[in-house]
Protein backbone atom coordinates (compact mmCIF):
# COMPACT_ATOMS: atom_id res chain seq x y z
CA UNK A 1 0.00 0.00 0.00
CA UNK A 2 1.24 3.39 -0.96
CA UNK A 3 1.17 6.02 1.93
CA UNK A 4 -0.63 9.05 1.46
CA UNK A 5 2.01 11.71 2.53
CA UNK A 6 4.01 13.59 0.25
CA UNK A 7 7.05 13.19 2.49
CA UNK A 8 6.69 9.17 1.60
CA UNK A 9 4.93 9.35 -1.75
CA UNK A 10 7.50 11.97 -3.31
CA UNK A 11 11.14 9.74 -2.78
CA UNK A 12 8.90 6.60 -4.52
CA UNK A 13 7.96 9.13 -7.18
CA UNK A 14 11.45 9.92 -7.60
CA UNK A 15 12.68 6.37 -7.31
CA UNK A 16 10.20 4.92 -9.72
CA UNK A 17 10.45 7.57 -12.33
CA UNK A 18 14.65 6.70 -12.35
CA UNK A 19 14.08 2.77 -11.84
CA UNK A 20 11.74 3.32 -15.50
CA UNK A 21 14.60 5.64 -16.98
CA UNK A 22 17.56 2.67 -16.35
CA UNK A 23 14.90 -0.34 -16.99
CA UNK A 24 14.67 1.28 -20.87
CA UNK A 25 18.27 2.92 -21.39
CA UNK A 26 19.44 -0.46 -19.84
CA UNK A 27 17.24 -2.65 -22.22
CA UNK A 28 18.23 -0.42 -25.41
CA UNK A 29 21.72 -0.68 -24.40
CA UNK A 30 21.86 -4.42 -23.69
CA UNK A 31 20.25 -4.90 -27.15
CA UNK A 32 22.22 -2.90 -29.27
CA UNK A 33 25.26 -4.54 -27.55
CA UNK A 34 23.77 -7.73 -28.94
CA UNK A 35 22.93 -6.81 -32.23
CA UNK A 36 26.47 -5.60 -32.72
CA UNK A 37 28.20 -8.05 -31.13
CA UNK A 38 26.05 -10.70 -33.41
CA UNK A 39 26.64 -9.21 -36.52
CA UNK A 40 30.75 -9.50 -35.36
CA UNK A 41 30.33 -13.22 -34.76
CA UNK A 42 28.45 -13.25 -38.42
CA UNK A 43 31.33 -11.79 -39.86
CA UNK A 44 34.01 -13.66 -38.61
CA UNK A 45 32.37 -16.98 -39.53
CA UNK A 46 31.56 -15.51 -42.62
CA UNK A 47 35.05 -14.41 -43.61
CA UNK A 48 36.70 -17.65 -42.50
CA UNK A 49 34.13 -19.85 -44.14
CA UNK A 50 35.05 -18.12 -47.36
CA UNK A 51 38.95 -18.54 -46.36
CA UNK A 52 38.29 -22.43 -45.82
CA UNK A 53 36.15 -22.88 -48.56
CA UNK A 54 38.76 -21.60 -51.10
CA UNK A 55 41.82 -23.54 -48.48
CA UNK A 56 39.73 -26.41 -49.41
CA UNK A 57 38.91 -26.59 -52.76
CA UNK A 58 41.70 -28.99 -54.15
CA UNK A 59 41.33 -31.48 -51.20
CA UNK A 60 37.71 -31.89 -51.71
CA UNK A 61 38.27 -32.17 -55.90
CA UNK A 62 41.04 -34.98 -55.54
CA UNK A 63 39.12 -36.89 -52.77
CA UNK A 64 42.15 -36.77 -50.54
CA UNK A 65 39.88 -37.39 -47.02
CA UNK A 66 42.65 -37.67 -44.55
CA UNK A 67 44.59 -34.51 -45.97
CA UNK A 68 41.57 -32.33 -45.69
CA UNK A 69 40.71 -34.10 -41.96
CA UNK A 70 43.77 -32.61 -41.08
CA UNK A 71 43.68 -29.54 -42.55
CA UNK A 72 40.52 -29.20 -41.05
CA UNK A 73 41.53 -29.27 -37.69
CA UNK A 74 44.15 -27.14 -38.49
CA UNK A 75 42.49 -24.10 -39.41
CA UNK A 76 39.58 -24.81 -36.94
CA UNK A 77 41.93 -24.39 -34.42
CA UNK A 78 43.33 -21.15 -35.63
CA UNK A 79 40.15 -19.91 -36.12
CA UNK A 80 38.87 -21.16 -32.78
CA UNK A 81 35.37 -22.66 -34.53
CA UNK A 82 34.25 -26.27 -35.86
CA UNK A 83 34.47 -27.10 -39.43
CA UNK A 84 32.63 -29.22 -41.28
CA UNK A 85 32.80 -30.22 -45.06
CA UNK A 86 29.72 -31.66 -46.07
CA UNK A 87 29.55 -33.48 -49.92
CA UNK A 88 27.87 -31.64 -53.04
CA UNK A 89 24.76 -33.29 -51.92
CA UNK A 90 24.58 -32.52 -48.59
CA UNK A 91 24.11 -36.27 -47.68
CA UNK A 92 27.64 -37.14 -46.20
CA UNK A 93 30.01 -35.41 -43.83
CA UNK A 94 34.03 -35.44 -45.52
CA UNK A 95 35.56 -33.80 -42.43
CA UNK A 96 35.00 -32.77 -39.06
CA UNK A 97 37.08 -30.59 -36.82
CA UNK A 98 35.05 -31.26 -33.88
CA UNK A 99 35.06 -29.18 -31.00
CA UNK A 100 37.82 -26.73 -31.10
CA UNK A 101 38.57 -26.09 -27.73
CA UNK A 102 38.82 -30.14 -27.18
CA UNK A 103 42.96 -30.02 -28.38
CA UNK A 104 44.17 -33.31 -29.01
CA UNK A 105 47.69 -34.24 -27.74
CA UNK A 106 48.78 -35.12 -31.49
CA UNK A 107 47.97 -31.70 -32.79
CA UNK A 108 50.82 -29.75 -34.19
CA UNK A 109 51.36 -26.49 -35.58
CA UNK A 110 54.70 -25.51 -37.99
CA UNK A 111 56.06 -22.14 -36.84
CA UNK A 112 58.73 -20.62 -39.23
CA UNK A 113 60.46 -17.43 -37.79
CA UNK A 114 63.01 -15.10 -39.60
CA UNK A 115 65.30 -13.50 -37.32
CA UNK A 116 68.61 -11.45 -38.33
CA UNK A 117 68.93 -13.45 -41.84
CA UNK A 118 68.66 -16.52 -39.74
CA UNK A 119 65.93 -18.66 -40.64
CA UNK A 120 64.43 -21.34 -38.19
CA UNK A 121 62.01 -23.75 -38.34
CA UNK A 122 60.26 -25.68 -35.26
CA UNK A 123 58.04 -27.83 -35.35
CA UNK A 124 56.22 -27.89 -31.65
CA UNK A 125 54.47 -30.28 -30.22
CA UNK A 126 51.14 -28.79 -29.05
CA UNK A 127 50.32 -30.96 -25.44
CA UNK A 128 53.59 -32.55 -25.19
CA UNK A 129 56.31 -31.33 -22.74
CA UNK A 130 59.93 -32.08 -22.46
CA UNK A 131 60.53 -33.27 -25.44
CA UNK A 132 63.48 -33.25 -27.36
CA UNK A 133 63.55 -31.23 -30.50
CA UNK A 134 66.06 -31.87 -33.55
CA UNK A 135 66.46 -28.35 -35.35
CA UNK A 136 68.39 -28.13 -38.74
CA UNK A 137 69.23 -24.35 -38.83
CA UNK A 138 70.51 -22.66 -41.74
CA UNK A 139 73.10 -19.85 -41.05
CA UNK A 140 73.61 -18.26 -44.32
CA UNK A 141 76.63 -15.58 -44.67
CA UNK A 142 76.45 -12.45 -46.02
CA UNK A 143 78.94 -12.38 -49.41
CA UNK A 144 82.30 -10.67 -48.66
CA UNK A 145 82.92 -11.58 -45.22
CA UNK A 146 85.71 -13.51 -44.16
CA UNK A 147 87.15 -14.19 -41.37
CA UNK A 148 86.74 -16.72 -38.60
CA UNK A 149 82.84 -16.98 -39.20
CA UNK A 150 82.41 -20.74 -37.55
CA UNK A 151 84.24 -19.84 -34.74
CA UNK A 152 81.70 -16.65 -34.39
CA UNK A 153 78.50 -18.77 -34.99
CA UNK A 154 79.57 -21.21 -32.52
CA UNK A 155 80.33 -18.83 -30.14
CA UNK A 156 77.18 -16.67 -30.28
CA UNK A 157 75.25 -20.62 -29.94
CA UNK A 158 77.15 -21.24 -27.14
CA UNK A 159 76.34 -18.10 -25.13
CA UNK A 160 72.77 -18.76 -25.73
CA UNK A 161 73.10 -22.12 -24.20
CA UNK A 162 71.17 -23.64 -27.45
CA UNK A 163 74.51 -25.92 -28.35
CA UNK A 164 75.10 -29.44 -27.25
CA UNK A 165 77.38 -30.32 -30.27
CA UNK A 166 79.94 -29.38 -32.71
CA UNK A 167 79.61 -26.71 -35.81
CA UNK A 168 80.47 -28.32 -38.71
CA UNK A 169 81.18 -26.26 -41.98
CA UNK A 170 78.94 -27.53 -45.17
CA UNK A 171 80.73 -25.60 -48.19
CA UNK A 172 82.31 -22.31 -49.15
CA UNK A 173 81.77 -21.44 -52.99
CA UNK A 174 83.56 -18.78 -55.14
CA UNK A 175 81.32 -17.79 -57.92
CA UNK A 176 82.74 -16.16 -61.35
CA UNK A 177 83.24 -12.61 -59.55
CA UNK A 178 85.37 -14.04 -57.10
CA UNK A 179 82.96 -13.56 -54.35
CA UNK A 180 82.85 -16.31 -51.61
CA UNK A 181 79.85 -17.69 -50.15
CA UNK A 182 80.64 -19.64 -47.35
CA UNK A 183 77.06 -21.91 -45.96
CA UNK A 184 77.53 -23.25 -42.43
CA UNK A 185 75.16 -25.95 -41.29
CA UNK A 186 74.50 -25.91 -37.37
CA UNK A 187 73.21 -29.34 -36.20
CA UNK A 188 71.98 -29.11 -32.69
CA UNK A 189 70.15 -30.85 -30.04
CA UNK A 190 68.04 -29.14 -27.85
CA UNK A 191 65.89 -29.97 -25.16
CA UNK A 192 62.84 -27.75 -24.11
CA UNK A 193 60.07 -27.59 -21.63
CA UNK A 194 57.12 -27.15 -24.41
CA UNK A 195 54.49 -24.54 -23.08
CA UNK A 196 51.07 -25.61 -24.40
CA UNK A 197 49.21 -23.51 -26.79
CA UNK A 198 45.27 -23.01 -26.04
CA UNK A 199 42.55 -21.18 -27.94
CA UNK A 200 40.82 -18.87 -26.83
CA UNK A 201 38.42 -16.24 -28.23
CA UNK A 202 40.67 -13.62 -28.25
CA UNK A 203 43.68 -15.27 -30.30
CA UNK A 204 45.75 -18.31 -28.39
CA UNK A 205 47.12 -18.03 -24.83
CA UNK A 206 49.17 -20.04 -22.27
CA UNK A 207 47.75 -22.08 -19.73
CA UNK A 208 45.51 -24.80 -18.80
CA UNK A 209 43.44 -26.51 -21.91
CA UNK A 210 39.97 -24.84 -21.31
CA UNK A 211 37.27 -27.51 -21.16
CA UNK A 212 34.33 -27.71 -23.82
CA UNK A 213 31.78 -25.86 -21.90
CA UNK A 214 33.46 -22.27 -23.08
CA UNK A 215 31.87 -18.91 -23.95
CA UNK A 216 30.59 -20.55 -27.49
CA UNK A 217 28.46 -18.92 -30.05
CA UNK A 218 25.36 -20.31 -30.93
CA UNK A 219 25.48 -19.37 -34.93
CA UNK A 220 26.36 -21.02 -37.96
CA UNK A 221 27.59 -20.01 -41.38
CA UNK A 222 27.82 -22.27 -44.73
CA UNK A 223 29.62 -21.69 -47.80
CA UNK A 224 29.46 -23.74 -50.62
CA UNK A 225 32.81 -25.20 -52.46
CA UNK A 226 32.94 -24.74 -56.01
CA UNK A 227 34.99 -25.15 -58.69
CA UNK A 228 36.98 -22.72 -61.48
CA UNK A 229 34.09 -23.73 -63.87
CA UNK A 230 31.00 -22.85 -61.06
CA UNK A 231 30.64 -26.33 -60.12
CA UNK A 232 29.37 -27.13 -56.36
CA UNK A 233 31.94 -29.75 -54.84
CA UNK A 234 30.44 -29.64 -51.66
CA UNK A 235 29.76 -27.21 -48.75
CA UNK A 236 32.20 -26.34 -45.84
CA UNK A 237 29.95 -25.25 -42.51
CA UNK A 238 31.60 -23.17 -39.20
CA UNK A 239 29.81 -23.30 -36.23
CA UNK A 240 30.54 -23.04 -32.62
CA UNK A 241 32.83 -19.96 -33.13
CA UNK A 242 34.07 -17.53 -30.19
CA UNK A 243 31.04 -15.39 -28.49
CA UNK A 244 32.50 -11.90 -28.81
CA UNK A 245 29.97 -10.24 -26.50
CA UNK A 246 28.80 -12.52 -24.14
CA UNK A 247 31.20 -12.18 -21.22
CA UNK A 248 31.06 -8.20 -22.03
CA UNK A 249 27.28 -8.63 -22.54
CA UNK A 250 27.42 -10.13 -18.81
CA UNK A 251 29.23 -7.57 -17.48
CA UNK A 252 27.31 -4.68 -19.28
CA UNK A 253 24.69 -6.43 -17.47
CA UNK A 254 25.96 -6.59 -14.23
CA UNK A 255 27.31 -2.95 -13.93
CA UNK A 256 24.03 -1.56 -15.56
CA UNK A 257 22.22 -3.19 -12.72
CA UNK A 258 24.58 -1.59 -9.81
CA UNK A 259 24.32 1.73 -11.66
CA UNK A 260 20.53 1.38 -11.59
CA UNK A 261 20.90 0.49 -8.22
CA UNK A 262 22.37 3.46 -7.60
CA UNK A 263 20.40 5.86 -9.39
CA UNK A 264 17.34 4.62 -7.97
CA UNK A 265 18.74 5.32 -4.32
CA UNK A 266 20.09 8.97 -5.77
CA UNK A 267 16.54 9.71 -7.10
CA UNK A 268 14.83 8.71 -3.96
CA UNK A 269 17.09 10.59 -1.64
CA UNK A 270 17.11 13.89 -4.28
CA UNK A 271 13.48 13.28 -3.51
CA UNK A 272 12.65 12.83 0.12
CA UNK A 273 15.08 16.00 0.08
CA UNK A 274 12.67 18.19 -2.22
CA UNK A 275 9.91 16.64 -0.55
CA UNK A 276 11.52 18.46 2.68
CA UNK A 277 11.22 21.36 1.23
CA UNK A 278 7.57 20.97 -0.17
CA UNK A 279 6.18 19.74 2.67
CA UNK A 280 7.71 21.65 5.52
CA UNK A 281 5.41 24.81 4.32
CA UNK A 282 2.68 22.40 4.21
CA UNK A 283 2.48 21.02 7.70
CA UNK A 284 3.21 24.15 8.70
CA UNK A 285 0.18 25.43 7.18
CA UNK A 286 -1.89 22.33 8.65
CA UNK A 287 -0.88 22.88 12.06
CA UNK A 288 -1.62 26.66 11.52
CA UNK A 289 -5.29 25.95 9.86
CA UNK A 290 -5.90 23.03 13.23
CA UNK A 291 -4.92 25.91 15.73
CA UNK A 292 -7.48 28.09 14.21
CA UNK A 293 -9.73 25.56 13.94
CA UNK A 294 -9.55 25.23 17.65
CA UNK A 295 -10.39 28.17 18.01
CA UNK A 296 -6.79 30.29 18.30
CA UNK A 297 -7.54 33.03 15.77
CA UNK A 298 -4.32 34.98 16.21
CA UNK A 299 -2.52 31.73 14.68
CA UNK A 300 -0.57 32.96 11.85
CA UNK A 301 2.03 30.87 9.51
CA UNK A 302 5.61 31.69 9.40
CA UNK A 303 6.10 30.51 5.50
CA UNK A 304 8.11 32.97 3.85
CA UNK A 305 9.21 31.83 0.37
CA UNK A 306 9.33 33.55 -3.24
CA UNK A 307 6.94 30.88 -5.04
CA UNK A 308 3.63 29.42 -5.17
CA UNK A 309 3.86 28.45 -1.51
CA UNK A 310 4.63 31.25 -0.17
CA UNK A 311 1.98 33.29 -1.70
CA UNK A 312 -0.34 30.32 -0.59
CA UNK A 313 1.08 31.33 2.87
CA UNK A 314 0.80 35.18 2.41
CA UNK A 315 -3.02 34.47 1.41
CA UNK A 316 -3.87 32.81 4.12
CA UNK A 317 -2.31 35.18 6.47
CA UNK A 318 -4.79 37.74 4.87
CA UNK A 319 -7.78 35.76 5.41
CA UNK A 320 -6.91 35.18 8.57
CA UNK A 321 -6.81 38.50 9.50
CA UNK A 322 -9.87 38.71 7.99
CA UNK A 323 -12.14 36.49 9.65
CA UNK A 324 -10.09 37.19 13.02
CA UNK A 325 -11.44 41.07 12.80
CA UNK A 326 -14.92 39.55 11.41
CA UNK A 327 -15.36 37.26 14.30
CA UNK A 328 -14.39 39.86 16.86
CA UNK A 329 -16.33 42.60 15.64
CA UNK A 330 -19.35 39.48 16.15
CA UNK A 331 -18.63 38.99 19.43
CA UNK A 332 -18.31 42.20 20.50
CA UNK A 333 -21.24 42.98 18.96
CA UNK A 334 -23.01 40.03 20.84
CA UNK A 335 -21.29 41.39 24.21
CA UNK A 336 -22.60 44.93 23.59
CA UNK A 337 -25.79 43.72 23.04
CA UNK A 338 -25.78 40.99 25.64
CA UNK A 339 -24.73 43.98 28.12
CA UNK A 340 -27.41 46.39 26.59
CA UNK A 341 -30.06 44.19 27.00
CA UNK A 342 -29.29 43.03 30.84
CA UNK A 343 -30.33 46.55 32.01
CA UNK A 344 -33.51 47.16 30.10
CA UNK A 345 -34.20 43.40 30.98
CA UNK A 346 -33.81 43.56 34.94
CA UNK A 347 -36.12 47.40 35.06
CA UNK A 348 -39.11 44.66 32.77
CA UNK A 349 -38.39 41.92 35.62
CA UNK A 350 -38.95 44.38 38.57
CA UNK A 351 -42.11 46.21 36.45
CA UNK A 352 -43.56 43.12 35.88
CA UNK A 353 -43.10 41.84 39.44
CA UNK A 354 -44.90 45.01 40.61
CA UNK A 355 -47.39 44.50 38.19
CA UNK A 356 -48.04 40.94 38.90
CA UNK A 357 -48.47 41.80 42.60
CA UNK A 358 -50.69 44.41 41.75
CA UNK A 359 -52.92 42.60 39.02
CA UNK A 360 -53.34 39.79 41.85
CA UNK A 361 -55.01 41.93 44.68
CA UNK A 362 -57.21 43.86 41.61
CA UNK A 363 -57.56 42.03 38.87
CA UNK A 364 -57.25 38.11 39.65
CA UNK A 365 -57.71 37.06 36.04
CA UNK A 366 -54.53 39.16 33.60
CA UNK A 367 -52.45 37.46 36.99
CA UNK A 368 -51.44 34.35 34.62
CA UNK A 369 -50.48 36.75 31.79
CA UNK A 370 -48.46 38.44 33.85
CA UNK A 371 -46.72 35.30 34.97
CA UNK A 372 -46.09 34.02 31.43
CA UNK A 373 -44.72 37.80 30.88
CA UNK A 374 -42.42 37.39 33.62
CA UNK A 375 -41.00 34.13 32.51
CA UNK A 376 -40.19 35.10 28.97
CA UNK A 377 -38.78 38.20 30.81
CA UNK A 378 -36.52 35.64 32.40
CA UNK A 379 -35.59 33.40 29.76
CA UNK A 380 -34.17 36.44 27.89
CA UNK A 381 -32.37 37.30 30.57
CA UNK A 382 -30.85 33.92 31.34
CA UNK A 383 -30.33 34.24 27.04
CA UNK A 384 -28.62 37.61 28.11
CA UNK A 385 -26.18 36.30 30.37
CA UNK A 386 -25.18 33.32 28.41
CA UNK A 387 -24.48 35.14 25.27
CA UNK A 388 -22.24 37.68 27.35
CA UNK A 389 -20.81 34.89 29.26
CA UNK A 390 -20.04 33.14 25.99
CA UNK A 391 -18.08 36.00 24.36
CA UNK A 392 -15.70 36.54 27.38
CA UNK A 393 -14.91 33.13 27.38
CA UNK A 394 -14.22 33.21 23.66
CA UNK A 395 -12.51 36.66 24.07
CA UNK A 396 -10.35 34.94 27.06
CA UNK A 397 -11.98 37.42 29.56
CA UNK A 398 -11.98 34.52 31.89
CA UNK A 399 -10.49 36.16 34.83
CA UNK A 400 -7.17 34.91 36.36
CA UNK A 401 -6.15 31.21 36.15
CA UNK A 402 -5.11 29.52 39.62
CA UNK A 403 -4.76 26.34 40.78
CA UNK A 404 -8.01 24.09 41.13
CA UNK A 405 -8.45 21.45 43.63
CA UNK A 406 -11.24 19.44 41.08
CA UNK A 407 -12.00 16.99 44.40
CA UNK A 408 -13.18 19.80 46.46
CA UNK A 409 -15.00 21.66 43.46
CA UNK A 410 -16.96 18.58 42.40
CA UNK A 411 -17.92 18.13 46.50
CA UNK A 412 -19.21 21.24 46.62
CA UNK A 413 -21.36 21.21 42.98
CA UNK A 414 -22.77 18.21 43.35
CA UNK A 415 -24.39 18.73 47.28
CA UNK A 416 -26.54 21.28 45.20
CA UNK A 417 -27.49 18.45 42.55
CA UNK A 418 -28.15 16.02 44.94
CA UNK A 419 -30.76 17.93 46.55
CA UNK A 420 -32.07 18.27 43.38
CA UNK A 421 -31.96 14.94 42.53
CA UNK A 422 -33.57 13.79 45.45
CA UNK A 423 -36.67 15.81 44.77
CA UNK A 424 -37.35 14.85 41.21
CA UNK A 425 -36.48 10.89 42.39
CA UNK A 426 -33.14 10.92 40.60
CA UNK A 427 -30.50 8.31 41.92
CA UNK A 428 -27.29 10.70 42.04
CA UNK A 429 -23.82 9.14 42.70
CA UNK A 430 -20.56 10.81 42.92
CA UNK A 431 -17.08 8.80 43.12
CA UNK A 432 -13.25 10.96 44.00
CA UNK A 433 -10.00 9.50 43.92
CA UNK A 434 -8.39 8.83 47.19
CA UNK A 435 -5.53 11.56 46.27
CA UNK A 436 -7.06 15.19 44.97
CA UNK A 437 -6.30 16.15 41.57
CA UNK A 438 -5.42 20.28 40.51
CA UNK A 439 -5.76 21.73 37.91
CA UNK A 440 -5.05 25.14 36.34
CA UNK A 441 -7.97 27.32 35.22
CA UNK A 442 -10.26 29.89 36.66
CA UNK A 443 -12.50 28.34 39.16
CA UNK A 444 -15.85 30.31 38.67
CA UNK A 445 -15.58 29.45 35.11
CA UNK A 446 -14.78 25.40 35.86
CA UNK A 447 -17.96 25.30 38.28
CA UNK A 448 -20.09 26.79 35.49
CA UNK A 449 -18.98 23.90 32.91
CA UNK A 450 -19.66 21.52 35.61
CA UNK A 451 -23.22 22.93 37.09
CA UNK A 452 -23.99 23.21 33.00
CA UNK A 453 -23.12 19.26 32.86
CA UNK A 454 -25.16 18.43 35.38
CA UNK A 455 -28.11 20.64 34.88
CA UNK A 456 -28.66 18.71 31.52
CA UNK A 457 -28.30 15.35 33.11
CA UNK A 458 -30.67 15.69 35.61
CA UNK A 459 -33.36 17.76 33.40
CA UNK A 460 -33.12 15.03 31.00
CA UNK A 461 -33.27 12.09 32.94
CA UNK A 462 -36.99 11.29 34.42
CA UNK A 463 -37.79 10.12 37.63
CA UNK A 464 -36.66 7.08 38.49
CA UNK A 465 -33.63 7.36 36.70
CA UNK A 466 -29.49 7.72 37.66
CA UNK A 467 -27.08 10.38 37.54
CA UNK A 468 -23.48 9.16 38.17
CA UNK A 469 -20.48 11.28 38.40
CA UNK A 470 -16.57 9.66 38.32
CA UNK A 471 -13.86 11.42 38.22
CA UNK A 472 -10.25 9.55 38.15
CA UNK A 473 -6.25 9.86 36.55
CA UNK A 474 -5.35 8.60 33.45
CA UNK A 475 -1.27 9.58 32.58
CA UNK A 476 -1.25 13.12 32.67
CA UNK A 477 -5.19 14.42 32.67
CA UNK A 478 -7.88 14.49 35.20
CA UNK A 479 -11.22 12.37 33.57
CA UNK A 480 -14.42 13.72 35.13
CA UNK A 481 -17.39 11.22 33.57
CA UNK A 482 -20.67 12.20 33.58
CA UNK A 483 -23.75 9.80 32.84
CA UNK A 484 -27.29 9.85 32.92
CA UNK A 485 -29.97 7.18 31.57
CA UNK A 486 -31.54 10.37 29.69
CA UNK A 487 -33.73 10.19 27.07
CA UNK A 488 -30.57 9.88 25.02
CA UNK A 489 -29.42 12.16 21.81
CA UNK A 490 -30.51 11.34 18.48
CA UNK A 491 -27.55 9.92 15.93
CA UNK A 492 -28.32 12.87 13.71
CA UNK A 493 -27.96 15.89 16.41
CA UNK A 494 -23.92 14.31 17.57
CA UNK A 495 -21.99 16.85 15.07
CA UNK A 496 -23.94 19.96 16.14
CA UNK A 497 -24.50 19.20 19.99
CA UNK A 498 -21.51 22.04 20.72
CA UNK A 499 -23.18 24.57 18.09
CA UNK A 500 -24.54 27.85 18.95
CA UNK A 501 -28.37 27.93 20.03
CA UNK A 502 -28.67 23.87 18.89
CA UNK A 503 -30.93 22.13 20.56
CA UNK A 504 -32.01 18.66 19.82
CA UNK A 505 -34.86 17.32 18.46
CA UNK A 506 -35.99 15.68 21.17
CA UNK A 507 -36.32 18.68 23.42
CA UNK A 508 -38.58 20.82 22.20
CA UNK A 509 -40.39 20.00 25.82
CA UNK A 510 -37.56 21.10 27.82
CA UNK A 511 -35.96 24.40 28.32
CA UNK A 512 -33.15 25.55 27.89
CA UNK A 513 -31.93 28.17 24.87
CA UNK A 514 -29.01 25.66 23.16
CA UNK A 515 -25.84 27.81 24.50
CA UNK A 516 -24.93 25.27 27.33
CA UNK A 517 -22.82 22.89 25.82
CA UNK A 518 -21.50 25.74 23.80
CA UNK A 519 -20.16 27.41 26.97
CA UNK A 520 -18.71 24.07 28.47
CA UNK A 521 -16.99 23.63 25.09
CA UNK A 522 -15.10 26.99 24.94
CA UNK A 523 -14.31 26.91 28.55
CA UNK A 524 -12.70 23.36 28.37
CA UNK A 525 -10.57 23.94 25.54
CA UNK A 526 -9.49 27.42 27.28
CA UNK A 527 -8.37 25.18 29.75
CA UNK A 528 -6.00 23.15 26.91
CA UNK A 529 -8.75 20.33 27.73
CA UNK A 530 -11.44 18.18 25.51
CA UNK A 531 -14.91 16.89 25.77
CA UNK A 532 -16.91 13.95 23.81
CA UNK A 533 -20.26 13.06 24.18
CA UNK A 534 -21.12 9.49 24.07
CA UNK A 535 -24.61 8.18 22.77
CA UNK A 536 -25.71 5.25 25.51
CA UNK A 537 -28.89 3.60 25.14
CA UNK A 538 -30.48 4.57 27.03
CA UNK A 539 -28.55 8.17 28.52
CA UNK A 540 -25.85 9.65 27.80
CA UNK A 541 -22.09 10.12 28.46
CA UNK A 542 -20.00 12.95 28.45
CA UNK A 543 -16.57 12.83 29.46
CA UNK A 544 -14.31 15.83 29.91
CA UNK A 545 -10.28 15.70 30.10
CA UNK A 546 -8.53 18.38 31.88
CA UNK A 547 -4.61 18.53 32.04
CA UNK A 548 -3.52 17.91 35.52
CA UNK A 549 -1.04 20.96 36.88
Amino acid sequence: MIPKSLRFRLPLTYAGIALIATLVLGAVLLLTLQQVYRQQEIDYLTGNAFAISERVLPLVREGDLGQLQANVEGMAFLSQTRVQVFNADNTSQMADSGNPREVDSSTEINVSVEIDGVEQTFEQPVANSNAREVTETTIVIEPGLFGSVDEEVKSQLIEEGSVEEGVDVAEEVEDATGVITRTTTVTREVVSDVLPVVGTQFGFGFGEQPGADGTVSNLAVSRPIVDENGRLLGRVELSQGPAYGRDILQSVFLGWLIASAVAVLLAGLAGWLVSRRLVWPLLTLTEVTTRMADGDLAARTAVQRQDELGTLGSSFNKMADQVEGTITTLRQFIADAAHELHTPLTALQTDLQTLGQTATAQEPNQAAKIERMQAQAVRLQTLTDSLLDLSRIEANSNGDSEIVNLNHLLQETAELFASRAEQADIQFGLTLPDLPLQVLGNPLRLRQAVQNLLDNALKFTPSGGEVAVLLAREDDFAHLTITDTGIGIPDEDLPHLFGRFHRGRNTADFPGNGLGLAIVQAIVVGMNGRIAINPLTPGTQVVVHLPIS
